[in-house]
């Protein structure tokens, strides 16, 4: 009975110091869940000089370690303004982003006021479960402000794609409905968090998908030294090797298994190092099986997973046969942007206005736009989505749009088409074009397009005519601040 008088002791005299409690109960669990408001301004990809407009949107999240929120990227992206509230508490305090990456759909918010951590307890991050283990989801739906707990199972763990980003890492999935506001909301399994809510399957009912522990894991510890450099990549298009011809072709000894190296991407971790026509055996002595899987507890992984979870400048030693010889590779591990960078956030668009004629930087933002306002995929996603970085051409420009005007009579449908060319010379990005555009002594200006169209327009009057246009318009700038 003394024994129990001191351990009590010493939970509030912790308590007393700190303002919070390691949560170990459900009654102090719920002292770390936290509803998060945000108000955002998405730029408008389609009038990359404006914005669309401020909407407000609501999200969960739960308290970690060190004063912060640990919540869903996508509830703060484009966000102007961030209020938070804990469950039970009517109060709201002004958060601050203190970091974020995107690519994996992860944030960690502070507030200022300490205030809002008294009386709170503190999470712990726990390990993967295993299929077919409980697990619950915390977090506050849209349509109440009450703290919402539902009870699920682990029905797989695997290498899904991340709706934020359009990239694909380790997911869970859970029988448990995750609704709109859910998101950022932990999963906890005995008390501790081993996911983070943030996306469900579109036309099913009770499927939603949780941010693994060990991805959030990997995001905090990159944190630890103020230089966050987020998830790395190989940068290769592989294919798998289950046909018996074809291994038989590339040289491959029975029992020899893995992939074969389709295209590596200009400024990746790979290019310079891996070749068209290499075959990947193993990664850092993990074999790659010709299904391109590798193992993972009871189960099997996408060979990716074992680069997710390094770090940026991470070393990996690579067993591959090249020309029917085995020889082994170091790569150093690097996080690049493709030819079409992954959905941006927190950045304005791109774009450059000459003659009436709007160019930008070719995104998946912009794609979305386009599929948003024509109702149906547009035909400029199917142009471009085998595309890959060269170090002739490292970004891909589109003519957004002609802004009407007498100079460019005669190209005003031209829409939706990738640039090509300037003066008969490969481009290799927008800040190309723009050198060449400007730069010219020719007295005509020739822009070539994808479908071999093109505009032709005499040189001194087309730069006369952009700050009229600009004007009548009611553009203020003919580019983007990044381009200043």
């Amino acid at each position: 009975m003394k024994m129990a008088k001191k351990i009590s002791f010493g939970i509030v005299f912790i308590f007393f110091i700190t303002g919070c409690l390691i949560a170990a109960n459900s009654g102090i669990l719920e002292k770390a869940m936290v509803k998060i408001i945000t108000v955002a301004n998405v730029p408008d990809y389609l009038q990359p000089w404006q914005m669309s407009g401020q909407e407000t949107t609501s999200g969960s999240g739960c308290i970690i370690d060190g004063n912060k929120i640990l919540t869903n990227a996508h509830i703060i992206s484009n966000a102007t303004f961030i209020q938070v509230n804990k469950s039970g508490e009517t109060t709201k305090y002004v958060a601050r982003i203190f970091a974020v990456d995107h690519e994996c759909d992860l944030a960690l918010l502070t507030v200022d006021d300490k205030n809002f951590f008294r009386n709170s307890a503190i999470l712990q991050i726990g390990d993967i479960p295993e299929t077919g283990e409980k697990v619950k989801v915390y977090g506050f739906p849209i349509g109440g402000d009450k703290l919402s707990v539902t009870e699920g199972v682990v029905s797989r763990v695997e290498i899904g794609q991340y709706s934020h980003s359009l990239r694909s890492f380790l997911a869970i999935q859970i029988d448990a409905a995750i609704n709109q506001g859910n998101s950022g909301g932990p999963v906890l399994q005995n008390g501790k968090i081993v996911g983070v809510a943030f996306q469900s399957m579109e036309k099913a009912q009770n499927i939603g998908y949780a941010i693994p522990s060990v991805m959030i894991k990997h995001f905090l510890n990159d944190l630890k030294d103020g230089d966050y450099k987020g998830f790395p990549t190989l940068g290769i298009n592989t294919q798998g090797l289950e046909n018996e011809s074809y291994r038989k072709k590339l040289g491959m000894k029975q029992g020899q298994t893995g992939v074969v190296v389709q295209e590596v991407e200009f400024g990746s971790s790979s290019y310079d190092i891996l070749k068209e026509g290499d075959v990947i055996l193993s990664i850092n002595g993990i074999k790659i099986e010709n299904d391109a899987t590798v193992p993972f507890g009871r189960s099997r992984l996408d060979l990716s997973f074992i680069t997710d979870l390094k770090y940026v400048g991470d070393k990996i030693t690579m067993e591959v046969l090249r020309d029917k010889k085995p020889i082994k590779l170091q790569v150093v591990l690097k996080n690049y942007v493709p030819i079409v960078p992954r959905t941006e956030y927190d950045v304005k668009p791109t774009y450059y206005i000459f003659s009436g004629l709007v160019f930008s930087k070719l995104t998946v933002n912009y794609i979305y736009a386009l599929w948003d306002q024509m109702n149906r995929r547009p035909g400029l996603l199917d142009r471009v989505l085998y595309e890959i970085a060269t170090p002739k051409k490292q970004q891909l420009v589109v003519l957004q749009r002609v802004l009407a005007d007498e100079i460019n009579k005669g190209y005003h449908d031209f829409a939706n088409l990738i640039v090509q060319k300037v003066n008969g010379e490969e481009i290799s990005g927008i800040k190309d074009l723009i050198k060449k555009i400007e730069n010219t002594k020719e007295e005509f200006i020739e822009i070539e397009l994808e479908n071999r169209n093109k505009i032709i327009l005499e040189t001194e009057k087309a730069k006369n005519a952009t700050v009229g246009i600009l004007k009548k318009y009611g553009i203020n700038s003919d580019r983007s601040e990044d381009l200043l």
